[in-house]
Parts: structure tokens; C-alpha cells; sequence
């Protein structure tokens, strides 16, 4: 028995030696292979690899299906307002009401949470989030996009309100696959 394990440990220091003697070699660079051809003597070398053509990254603008997860957007309108106004009253602001137009697709097996959560706003760095509160004065007797439900192949039309500063332009809207866990991934529409 102590045979045997006396041979496993040199199999295994000497494995380890092994590797370690592999790793450290340096890789070799490539160099041009040279041929002789009579009196004069040729350089060949390996093709270089053509580089790619930068791709452009185009961003979906409105009217546009963006897919997302399981769910798809599409843009139908974007108005900016000063002020809102439903039963309940009117509000108004310094700056601009942004009130985005959206419907939603749900492409899952089972029904989907959505909620004005699920979009930002984003001029140049700076990011702004839905006003849910806001959504109920744009929306023609609901709440828009709070907390609802969509089952599976339905889409749901609703509006999402968002208070910018007066001179913010070059909108972008953020959309996300999903409320809460079943976030995670999102996309930009230009509005």
C-alpha cells in the first residue's frame, strides 16, 4: 500500500513539475517564412486579416417594434406639454411635461406585470423616471401602465408621463423586459 502511494505523489509533483514547465514557455511570435528561389531569395508572410467595417448602432425611433425579452414595445406618439388636466384637476409645471404614447406586447406564456417603473428618460447622462401620479391625468379613465397585467398575446396601449426641464431635448426612452425580477434587460428607443 505504501507503494502505491508513494507513486502517486511522484505522479502528481511530477504532473504538477510538467505543467508548470509548459505554461512558462514563452509563446513564439510568428515570423516570415523565407524561401530561396535560386539566387534570390523571397519573403513570404501570412495574409493579415481584413478588418470589419465599424457597424453603425441604430437606434429605433418611434413607430418602431422594439423586443424586448418577452415583451414589445412600439412608440405610437410623443407630445411635450406644460400642463395636464383630467377630472381631478390640473397640473402644471416649470419645465415640460413629456407624455409618451406606448403599447406593449406581452409574447411570454403567462401574464406580465408592467408599471410606469419599467421606463426612464435619458438626456445625455442624466436619467428620469415615470410619474405614476402623473400617468393617471394623462390617461383617459385609468392609471396607464401602474401595476397591470398583460396576458399572454395582448397588448395594452397606455401613457407615461414624465416631468423634464424646459429646455431638455434629444429624448431617449429606456424600456425594460420586465417589472421587478423579471427585469434585467433594456433597450432605447429615440424619441
Amino acid at each position: 500500500m505504501k507503494k502505491v502511494i508513494k507513486w502517486g505523489a511522484f505522479l502528481v509533483i511530477g504532473f504538477i513539475i510538467l505543467s508548470a514547465l509548459m505554461n512558462s514557455e514563452e509563446p513564439k511570435t510568428a515570423e516570415p517564412e523565407t524561401t530561396v528561389e535560386g539566387k534570390e531569395e523571397k519573403e513570404t508572410t501570412k495574409p493579415k486579416a481584413v478588418a470589419k467595417p465599424a457597424v453603425k448602432k441604430v437606434i429605433p425611433k418611434v413607430g418602431d417594434q422594439v423586443k424586448v425579452g418577452k415583451l414589445t414595445y412600439t412608440v405610437n406618439d410623443v407630445k411635450q406639454v406644460a400642463t395636464l388636466s383630467n377630472v381631478l384637476g390640473e397640473k402644471k409645471t416649470s419645465g415640460q411635461f413629456l407624455v409618451v404614447d406606448v403599447t406593449i406586447l406581452n409574447r411570454d406564456k403567462e401574464e406580465r406585470f408592467v408599471d410606469s417603473e419599467m421606463f426612464k428618460v435619458k438626456v445625455g447622462d442624466t436619467e428620469y423616471s415615470a410619474d405614476a401620479e402623473l400617468d393617471s391625468y394623462a390617461n383617459d379613465g385609468g392609471l396607464g401602465f401602474f401595476l397591470e397585467t398583460i396576458n399572454p398575446n395582448i397588448e395594452k396601449q397606455g401613457k407615461i408621463v414624465f416631468e423634464l426641464p424646459k429646455n431638455a431635448n434629444g429624448y431617449v426612452l429606456e424600456v425594460s423586459s420586465g417589472f421587478g425580477w423579471s427585469g434585467g434587460e433594456s433597450k432605447q428607443i429615440k424619441l
